[in-house]
């Protein structure tokens, strides 16, 4: 019995290559202990392979070059610099220079990119890009672009763009693009532009444009501008145009124009031009010109104002071109159309005025101040 044994132990030996390399770790030498069973670093590996094509199964990953197919590692990696898995890579943190394929473990990591199917079940981390199906149970982080369908339990934070569908608990965090669906619990934050549909819980904030549907819990804050269907639970804010369709709670500002069904709680503020259908329960205010239909329940002032204005309250432009409802119309400069309200005035008229004190400056005395109506043409 024992010869037999003998025998086939030999033949099993035979048929196999083992690999046995005792070297002390140290920062100059690897530790590439390992039992292989195959042919040509194919088969079935237990240890440090270095190159590996088949199953493989080991404690440390340690300078290793490529492994192809199943790789199993239980505990933190060593130096994997430059390496690459392909297949399905499992472990308490698999770790590789690019890991392509299926990887699952508490952590994934790369040095470089992370392709495929990458679950981590607290974080995924890569040095170069994360593409494909990506969860991170905590977050996905990457120094590069997160593209694919994107889940960070916490956030995803991107030294380069976020693109596809991305959904971060808390954040998504990019210095480069956010396009496509994107959902932050709390906000979407870009160096650059947000573009898609993008919904932050409580902001959006660009340094670039924000384009698309887009909502902010709060607030949406662009340097870029605004452009597409804009909603605000408080304020749109943005340092260049707004374009679009752009509701807000309480405000919308922009330091450039704001074009569109422009619908603001208290304020509709474009400095630099107000066009198209403009309406608030408070404000609407410029330092160019209204344009189109515009209703301002308490005031509009603007430099100039083309079309038709409503303000339950108050008026003050400077020119008018078109016609003005106001309790008090005040026209600092020329009106060149029909004003409606209780008082109405006026430093040149071309036009008429309605209401129950009108004033015109340009009309010589005793039409200067009129009950009902004044006229000049």
């Amino acid at each position: 019995m024992k010869i037999k044994l003998i025998l086939v132990l030999l033949f099993i030996t035979s048929q196999f290559i083992f690999t046995q390399n005792n070297k002390n770790f140290n920062r100059n030498y690897y530790n590439s202990s390992s039992l292989d069973i195959g042919i040509a670093n194919t088969g079935i590996s237990f240890g440090n392979s270095r190159s590996w094509n088949g199953i493989r199964f080991n404690t440390i990953d340690d300078g290793i070059k490529e492994i192809n197919g199943l790789n199993f590692t239980l505990w933190n990696p060593g130096d994997v610099e430059g390496s690459v898995v392909n297949g399905l890579a499992i472990g308490l943190a698999p770790a590789a220079g690019d890991i392509n394929g299926i990887a699952f473990g508490l952590g994934t990591i790369a040095d470089k990119d992370i392709s495929g199917i990458n679950l981590g079940l607290l974080a995924s981390v890569a040095g170069g890009d994360l593409l494909g199906i990506n969860y991170g149970g905590l977050a996905l982080v990457s120094e590069g672009d997160i593209n694919g369908i994107n889940f960070g339990g916490l956030a995803q934070v991107s030294q380069g763009g976020i693109w596809g569908i991305n959904v971060g608990g808390l954040a998504l965090v990019s210095e480069g693009d956010i396009s496509g669906l994107g959902i932050g619990g709390l906000a979407l934050v870009s160096q650059s532009d947000i573009s898609g549909i993008n919904f932050g819980g409580l902001a959006l904030v660009s340094e670039g444009t924000i384009q698309g549907i887009n909502m902010g819990g709060l607030a949406q804050v662009s340097q870029g501008g605004l452009q597409g269907v804009n909603v605000g639970g408080l304020a749109l804010v943005s340092e260049r145009e707004i374009l679009g369709v752009n509701l807000a709670g309480l405000a919308i500002v922009s330091e450039n124009e704001i074009t569109g069904i422009n619908v603001g709680g208290l304020t509709v503020t474009g400095l630099d031009g107000i066009i198209g259908l403009n309406m608030t329960l408070g404000k609407l205010m410029s330092e160019s010109e209204v344009t189109g239909i515009n209703v301002g329940v308490y005031k509009t002032e603007a430099y100039e104002l083309k079309g038709m204005n409503i303000s339950v309250a108050w008026t003050e432009i400077n020119e008018l071109n078109g016609f003005s409802f106001a309790s008090y119309n005040r026209i600092k400069g020329v009106q060149n159309g029909l004003t409606i309200g209780i008082v109405n005035f006026a430093e040149i008229l071309n036009g008429l005025q309605i209401g129950l004190i009108n004033i015109a400056e340009n009309n010589p005395a005793p039409f200067k101040i009129l009950p009902f109506f004044n006229a000049n043409f």
